[in-house]
């Protein structure tokens, strides 16, 4: 059973600098805040090993969306009302990151710009990396959901023997809701 640091930090204004915390090993660390809109965080692992990052909701502890961070990875997650971030140290070692909570302004997005918000599922036991360029490149861990709201021609792509390839091409045929189970299309891709 992995035990559980919860850390609620009750600041009245937004930390405009960068924090750390150490995540024991095969232990997770919760971090929240007082509920803002437009909440996000900036996170940045310093650990050197993969990590397990969840965005989880306050009230009945059900995970909303998560992502592997592949060691030295960045990434930017949106924290909802009502929810917190739940990090997930699955080795030995104790890990480190670094994280720094932003105000992120909803996206101005031009009226020709269309954008789609869907799921994207890792229905497989093993770990999925993607590269979303210009977004993020989220590794999407086993039996996992993340939500995207991707714009229509964004490329996703994966890693394939070495070469990266493009998995698809978000277009007109995924709605906004949809799921898509990523490792059948890649699969399907092979």
């Amino acid at each position: 059973m992995k035990k559980v640091l919860t850390l609620i930090l009750a600041l009245a204004a937004i930390p405009a600098f960068a924090q750390t915390i150490n995540v024991p090993g095969n232990q997770r660390a919760q971090i929240a805040f007082p509920d803002q809109p437009n909440q996000a965080y900036e996170l940045t692992n310093m650990s050197g090993r993969a990590l397990e990052i969840s965005v989880v909701n306050k009230v009945s502890g059900e995970q909303i969306s998560g992502f592997g961070l592949g060691p030295v990875g960045k990434a930017t997650i949106n924290v909802p009302e009502l929810a917190l971030l739940e990090i997930t140290n699955p080795g030995n070692k104790q890990a480190k990151i670094g994280y720094k909570l932003i105000d992120r302004k909803p996206e101005v997005r031009e009226k020709k710009d269309v954008y789609i918000d869907f799921t994207l599922r890792n229905e497989t036991m093993k770990s999925i990396p993607l590269i979303i360029p210009g977004v993020m490149n989220p590794n999407l861990s086993p039996m996992s959901n993340s939500g995207v709201s991707l714009k229509i021609g964004q490329e996703v792509k994966f890693k394939k023997k070495g070469r990266v390839r493009v998995l698809f091409v978000v277009d007109e045929s995924i709605k906004n809701g949809d799921v898509l189970k990523v490792g059948k299309l890649i699969q399907d891709y092979e």
